[in-house]
């Protein structure tokens, strides 16, 4: 199957988020300016037709009124016309009487700019629609054509109608001009509003970045202020920033702490061997002193090796992922094998063991049996001489829980937290005495239980003793299987 394309973000995006926050906020506004002039303009050119269309309805009503009063004669329409129309240059309205098709009349100069052809169909005893629009003369023109009803028998006059609505039309028009000017004037405004609320909305961003910029390696106990507050949409970040620059700090430290702790590890078995080997070459010594100085420098030598394993299996633990091979196996089992590896260790202090309890562990069955024997191992180094270790295992709904006691002279608190550090040992003077352990076997103990999600506990009192346990969570067991 062909790989998808990476996605690749709009130009504005790619270029600058001010840019296309500057874009958005400018189109938004001009479309809002927009659609208010629209509207503005709609509701304008309504009003002045739902006017015209009321004064022509009006008018004709007053002619239909007039006609009524002349006993249906269509002559005294005409006069009432030109009398009203025909003095006037600037006629508010114009209008022709006709009968059976034939002009009786109406205001004086009327065919020229408004012949009975641009006149609409009959509408009936009055207008119910909007009235149409006619240029002419310079002038614009509503148009309306009704049939009057005449109280005598004979044939109804038919009125043409024009009302001149020039300065309506006039008014719309600079209105229109006057939007369309205020919107090419708004639309730079409008930008630069926006470029400046982006950067203002921005501002938060550059203050993250020009904090982050000062943090250096050197000071990465810097946090980025709380102060002022931030925005509701920045303060989750800043939080998370802070927390990442708390666990690099931890981390820094930690590998400095392991870097001079693992270099002095390293240094003083080589000080030693070179040591011995110096002596033995400085002048000729009998076989029993070269013999001597090889076992010690082979003791330096295997301690070397053990730190090497140990360190290795860290490293791939914490870096390459190990890969854990779950099974259920007897836990018992597992202590019992670790007992026996610990067997001279507790032989050589007087120290008695003893394994309690039973259960069945669902983990990587080796891995186990080093962690066990790491606490066995330590257990047994702090414990009194004549004293007793006790492996205590325990099975509970969802978990099996392992615990090594002894009875040694136990562990101050302020120790406690660091116990599982690498290289860390409770009493420094004795860490490269007979019997001394690497450091690093409460560090794989963790490694081990890490995991496999398991959790290491300590409980420990100066002159009583400490218990270290682990507590693996098990999976739930599944449907029985064929038939009951």
């Amino acid at each position: 199957m062909k790989a998808e394309a990476p996605r690749r973000w709009p130009w504005p995006w790619r270029r600058s988020i001010g840019a296309w926050l500057t874009l958005l906020y400018t189109v938004a506004a001009a479309l809002s300016v927009a659609l208010f002039a629209a509207i503005a303009d709609w509701r304008l050119a309504a009003n002045f037709s739902a006017e015209q269309l009321r004064l022509a309805q009006a008018k004709l009503a007053e002619l239909q009124a007039d006609l009524a009063d002349a006993g249906g004669d269509p002559q005294a329409l005409v006069d009432e016309i030109v009398r009203e129309t025909a003095g006037s240059r600037l006629r508010q309205y114009q209008a022709r009487v006709q009968v059976d098709g034939r002009t009786l009349g109406g205001t004086p100069g009327m065919a020229a700019t408004l012949p009975s052809a641009v006149f609409p169909p009959l509408a009936g005893s009055a207008p119910a629609a909007a009235l149409p629009m006619h240029e002419g003369g310079g002038r614009r023109y509503a148009l309306a054509a009704v049939r009057l009803q005449g109280p005598g028998p004979g044939p109804a006059p038919v009125v043409q109608l024009a009302l001149d609505v020039t300065r309506d039309a006039e008014l719309q028009s600079h209105l229109r001009a006057a939007l369309a000017l205020s919107f090419a004037v708004l639309v730079p405004l409008l930008a630069l509003t926006g470029r400046w609320m982006a950067g203002q909305g921005l501002a938060p961003l550059a203050r993250i970045t020009a904090a982050a910029r000062s943090i250096t390696p050197a000071g990465l106990s810097a946090r980025l202020p709380l102060t002022p507050p931030w925005p509701e949409e920045l303060r989750e970040l800043v939080q998370v920033f802070n927390a990442m620059l708390a666990q690099l700090d931890e981390a820094f430290a930690r590998l400095g702490r392991f870097s001079a702790d693992l270099a002095h590890e390293l240094r003083t078995p080589l000080s030693h061997l070179s040591a011995e080997l110096e002596v033995c070459l400085m002048r000729p010594r009998e076989a029993g002193e070269y013999r001597a100085a090889l076992e010690s420098g082979l003791g330096e030598c295997r301690r070397l090796n053990g730190l090497i394993e140990n360190l290795l299996f860290l490293a791939r633990a914490e870096h390459a992922g190990q890969a854990l091979r779950r099974e259920p196996f007897d836990a018992a089992q597992a202590g019992a094998w670790a007992l026996q590896q610990q067997g001279p260790a507790a032989a050589l202090r007087g120290v008695r063991t003893r394994l309690e309890g039973a259960a069945t562990l669902v983990a990587d069955p080796l891995l186990v049996r080093q962690a066990l024997a790491n606490l066995l191992g330590n257990a047994i180094r702090h414990s009194r001489p004549g004293g007793e270790v006790r492996l205590q295992l325990r099975a509970q709904a969802g978990a099996v829980t392992i615990a090594v006691q002894d009875d040694g002279e136990g562990i101050a608190a302020a120790h406690l937290p660091h116990l599982f550090d690498r290289f860390y040992q409770v009493d420094a003077a004795r860490r490269h005495g007979e019997g001394q352990g690497t450091g690093l076997g409460l560090s794989i103990v963790k490694t081990i239980a890490e995991l496999h999600g398991a959790q290491v506990q300590v409980a420990s009192a100066p002159g009583q003793g400490t218990t270290m346990t682990m507590v693996f969570p098990q999976p739930a067991p599944g449907p029985p299987c064929g038939p009951p």
